[in-house]
């Protein structure tokens, strides 16, 4: 992966705080996505009640001896999962390929105290912090949403003084830490 870094305390046009240029490889793509769909798409409820519901059936069927359907129900709670996991890393996969503007994006992200920046080939945007809707770090990332669907993505590995980043960030809006 071709991650670019680039901190300094001064530009052309003014004081910045931070700078930092990633690469939206397919890889980070993915990562994005990913958590996007786990953390704020995808409800716990229905899981657990499929779960639940799986539980009762193979307990039903095997306290009535029914040993075909317990079996084909041990089968079926192997397979979805795994068909379930590989459908949407395929979509994954063919939503950064169809889309040109996005696959090995190279992107600058430039923080100001109000606002920051962001430069790629493709944009040149000015966001205030006011305006933003959540931030959220993950083990790898930190995203800075500014709307429900669209984020900035923020490699943590390209970040020099990573923890006076974190910590000037997380005052500019609703912040959250995601880590397994």
């Amino acid at each position: 992966m071709s991650n670019k870094n680039k901190k300094g305390t001064k530009e052309e046009n003014g004081n910045y705080l931070f700078k930092t240029t990633t690469t939206i490889t397919e890889k980070e793509f993915s990562r994005f996505q990913h958590f996007y769909l786990n953390k704020f798409k995808s409800s716990l409820i229905p899981k657990l009640v499929i779960i639940f519901l799986m539980i009762l059936a193979v307990v039903l069927n095997a306290l009535k001896g029914n040993w075909y359907v317990v079996i084909l129900l041990g089968v079926f709670a192997i397979i979805y999962p795994l068909t379930f996991a590989l459908t949407i890393n395929h979509q994954i996969k063919k939503m950064y390929h169809n889309s040109v503007k996005i696959q090995i994006l190279e992107e600058t992200l430039t923080f100001y105290e109000d606002y920051f920046t962001s430069k790629s080939k493709h944009t040149d945007l000015k966001v205030n912090y006011k305006d933003l809707y959540r931030i959220c770090e993950t083990k790898n990332n930190v995203y800075i949403f500014i709307s429900d669907n669209q984020a900035f993505i923020i490699n943590k590995e390209n970040v020099k003084k990573l923890n006076e980043f974190l910590s000037f960030i997380k005052d500019k809006g609703e912040y959250k830490k995601y880590f397994r």
